[in-house]
């Protein structure tokens, strides 16, 4: 009697930690995405201020030392978002959300090395564009060592020269027409 008695309190209590847990994660899997949703929006912001970043140098008059400025500033915010994008990322609870919105940083990152181009033309802006093109979450082994080894040489070169390389990665793989051409 006392040995089924013990089994029915751990059967009950199993199944109370089992709900608490299951709502638990239910309220984290909601509360990520919400977050998620405020990633997206913020890149949907970001891809019209850049935008209109590239159509307002058209329209006024605007020094290159401004130019040159805002796309520094511009690829550094790009930067900073994809790094917490990455963190979601690790996850993997919303891989087509994440998919989305690294095709938009993509795109960002197009826009971007366009005016960059644009920019050491008109203005013989003396800073470097390295633009890094790797595979977007590529299974070969290799691939992903040589890709780390060579991300963390390109953040290096960053790093110690901050106002003269303006470093741009790029997913070739991310099915973009922009980024194939």
């Amino acid at each position: 009697m006392n040995n089924e008695h013990a089994f029915w309190q751990a059967l009950v209590f199993t199944f109370i930690i089992f709900i608490i847990g299951f709502i638990f994660g239910f309220f984290l899997e909601v509360f990520r995405g919400d977050k998620m949703e405020s990633v997206l929006l913020n890149s949907e912001i970001n891809l019209l201020d850049e935008q209109l970043r590239a159509s307002t140098g058209d329209y006024f008059n605007i020094s290159c030392n401004e130019i040159e400025e805002g796309l520094f500033n511009f690829a550094d915010k790009i930067y900073y978002e994809s790094i917490k994008l990455e963190k979601y990322e690790r996850s993997e609870r919303f891989s087509e959300t994440l998919f989305l919105i690294h095709k938009r940083y993509d795109l960002l990152r197009m826009m971007l090395w366009g005016e960059t181009i644009k920019a050491k033309k008109d203005c013989k802006s003396d800073f470097h564009t390295v633009v890094y093109l790797y595979e977007y979450e590529t299974e070969d082994i290799d691939k992903q060592s040589k890709q780390a080894f060579f991300s963390r040489l390109l953040f290096d070169l960053k790093t110690k020269n901050p106002d003269k390389v303006l470093l741009i990665p790029i997913a070739v793989n991310t099915e973009l027409d922009s980024v194939n051409l």
